[in-house]
């Protein structure tokens, strides 16, 4: 004999509802969707200046390099904040717009307050205020007219400027003249100015060559596009060539800080010197 056992009806209710899940699941299957959830906070992000190959300013004022910018965020993770050791603190202009909008941005320097009352353009009512202390920063500090020559060529290697005025510092006064027995010559990249003046028939004329060891006599001859700045080297006077890499500072022309570095043999293969050459008879070889 066959003894049936009916299902408790809990049971039953429990099993057809699952059934009848299942069965509207497979009629409405979508493919499954990753978890996500926001990367960073609207706190979290930072404005930059997002132009040099190499480095980045923040809004927070930190100058890193481009290793060390959040892509997520727009913020570097670290670096140096207020970098005001890379400007000239007198006419407050600086080597980089990067430099410069880290250094603008320094308390001391009162953006926070500025921004809000200039004009976008001096004396232009219609060019409206700046938005934010770094919008005003990164605005100043872009390159003019104020800090070229003629429009081709920077007036100093230090020509981002955030200063009402917006240049450089003016250049020296005129440097001394030279005899007209002596003459200056160019050298070739990499050249000393010992080779330099005997391709002329003439000799380095040591003693003149503080004449040539100035900004305004360099200028005459070299473009100068980044500028003009003192150097610790043995080439000096010279010109960078615009191949030589960053760190050498392509295109800057270089003058001694003292005349104990002046020396008529030294050359290097970036640079192209300036030279006095004297005919033999007009050196002087010693002093009584």
């Amino acid at each position: 004999m066959i003894i049936r056992r009916s299902c408790p009806w809990q049971l039953c209710l429990l099993f057809a509802a699952s059934c009848s899940s299942y069965g509207s699941a497979r009629a409405v299957w979508q493919p499954r969707r990753p978890l996500s959830r926001p990367i960073s906070t609207q706190e979290d992000k930072c404005e930059n200046t997002g132009q040099d190959r190499w480095d980045a300013a923040d809004d927070h004022g930190w100058l890193c390099p481009w290793d060390n910018l959040n892509w997520q965020t727009g913020c570097c993770t670290k670096g140096q904040q207020f970098a005001c050791d890379r400007c000239n603190s007198d006419s407050q202009c600086c080597k980089t717009l990067e430099s410069c909008v880290s250094c603008c941005l320094a308390p001391q320097h009162n953006a926070s307050t500025i921004y809000s009352k200039d004009y976008r353009s001096p004396g232009r009512s219609e060019t409206g205020r700046w938005g934010s202390p770094f919008e005003y920063c990164r605005g100043k500090c872009r390159t003019s007219s104020k800090s070229t020559v003629h429009e081709n060529a920077y007036l100093d290697s230090h020509h981002h400027c955030f200063s009402q005025s917006g240049k450089p510092v003016m250049p020296l006064p005129p440097a001394p003249q030279l005899p007209t027995s002596v003459k200056v010559e160019v050298g070739e990249k990499g050249e000393s100015c010992t080779a330099t003046c005997n391709k002329t028939n003439s000799i380095c004329a040591l003693q003149h060559m503080i004449a040539m060891n100035h900004c305004n006599v360099l200028r005459t001859h070299f473009a100068c596009e980044a500028g003009c700045d003192n150097s610790g080297g043995d080439v000096q006077p010279s010109y960078v060539s615009a191949d030589a890499p960053k760190e050498q500072q392509p295109t800057d022309c270089l003058i001694a800080e003292s005349e104990s570095q002046f020396n008529c043999d030294a050359s290097h293969a970036n640079t192209q010197r300036l030279c006095p050459c004297a005919q033999t008879s007009q050196i002087v070889t010693s002093i009584a």
